[in-house]
């Protein structure tokens, strides 16, 4: 007859050995990631782009921390940044880039001094009836055994993040059809069509 120790510590070492695994598994996945949408709205580019040269203008359309937020640097356009210390979401710095108007804007995200980073652009191309933008990022949340499991889910949560943001940017230049599209292009699993 066994002791009822050996079971436990049976059980427990196996427990032991299953977080090791995993552990493992998310030391050797990529924190690397990548997310993307495009969306035509029903504006022209420079009616757009303003929107998207300025870190001041993004708290319009895009989701920021409730508290500690600063800007610095030119108002709009390369060097223009916002930084965050918020008690929750922790510290971070949005920066313009680069620029292109009407066409490209491109900018960077580091979060927790700079441990996880983000580089996105947002592409703006005439099309008949608006413009299509093309947003894409491309982050790294280094080498973090639990990060690696999160990156590989970052396409998706990532990218309905972007999607909603754009529909906000369509509604703030008048575009009042875009929720609509993106909802539509949601569920067949294509892109937001043009209106």
């Amino acid at each position: 007859m066994r002791s009822p120790i050996s079971i436990g510590a049976r059980i427990l070492g196996t427990g032991a050995a299953l977080l090791m695994l995993f552990l493992l598994v998310g030391f050797l996945l990529s924190g690397r990631w990548e997310a993307d949408r495009t969306m035509v709205i029903s504006a022209e580019r420079t009616r757009i782009f303003p929107l998207l040269e300025s870190p001041e203008a993004w708290k319009r359309w895009t989701p920021w921390p409730d508290s500690g937020l600063v800007t610095s640097g030119p108002t709009s356009g390369p060097g223009a940044r916002m930084s965050w210390d918020d008690p929750n979401l922790g510290d971070g710095v949005f920066e313009i880039v680069q620029t292109e108007a009407p066409r490209l804007v491109r900018y960077r995200v580091s979060v927790q001094d700079g441990t996880m980073r983000t580089d996105g652009s947002l592409r703006l191309e005439p099309e008949s009836g608006g413009t299509r933008i093309s947003w894409v990022e491309r982050g790294d949340f280094g080498r973090n055994p639990l990060m690696g499991y999160w990156a590989l889910a970052m396409h998706r949560a990532q990218g309905r993040e972007l999607e909603k943001s754009l529909v906000k940017l369509a509604e703030l230049v008048g575009d009042s059809t875009a929720a609509r599209r993106a909802a539509a292009a949601d569920s067949s699993g294509m892109e937001a069509p043009a209106p």
